[in-house]
């Protein structure tokens, strides 16, 4: 019994046993393009299985160019109103932020938000669903950022 018989899961090689083991593959070109034979040149006979295919996703499958873009834009947006504002005598409100401007200036505000991109881009490739992933990440980057970048302006306003 295969991992496949017992978690109750039929592959084409189960589901028929009328067609040489082919399953839905005799007929489906569609079930062919995702289920590969494991046919090894060690396997026995009755070894051999049908497997999924991995197509290997990839971050360019799941990222929106145009929401990235609008994160990137308010990310860029955010450093500009935090350097304006600094440079006008305000302080930073965020403490993890404000760590990271004490020690290495601007251009640690800068690499904090590049690191943020990037785990933006990474971490829906290893969750179930990449797109609904990136596009819920963005967006509350996105309202928490445009949010930040308001209150910047805000404070800017204030104080000139």
């Amino acid at each position: 019994m295969s991992e496949n018989d017992a978690s109750g899961t039929e592959t084409p090689a189960t589901a028929a046993a009328g067609d040489g083991g082919l399953g839905d593959l005799a007929e489906s070109e569609d079930a062919r393009e995702r289920w590969m034979l494991r046919d090894d040149e060690f396997l026995l006979e009755e070894d051999r299985e049908y497997v999924l295919r991995d197509e290997g996703r990839s971050w360019t499958d799941y990222v929106s160019p145009l929401l990235f873009g609008a994160v990137v834009a308010v990310m860029v947006g955010d450093v500009i109103t935090t350097g304006v504002g600094m440079a006008m005598g305000l302080d930073e409100a965020n403490p993890v932020a404000a760590a990271v401007i004490a020690e290495a200036g601007l251009g640690g505000l800068v690499l904090l938000k590049a690191m943020a991109a990037v785990v933006l881009l990474v971490l829906p490739g290893v969750t179930g669903d990449a797109r609904r992933t990136f596009r819920a990440g963005s967006a509350v980057y996105l309202l928490v950022g445009l949010l930040v970048v308001a209150a910047n302006a805000w404070a800017i306003v204030a104080v000139a």
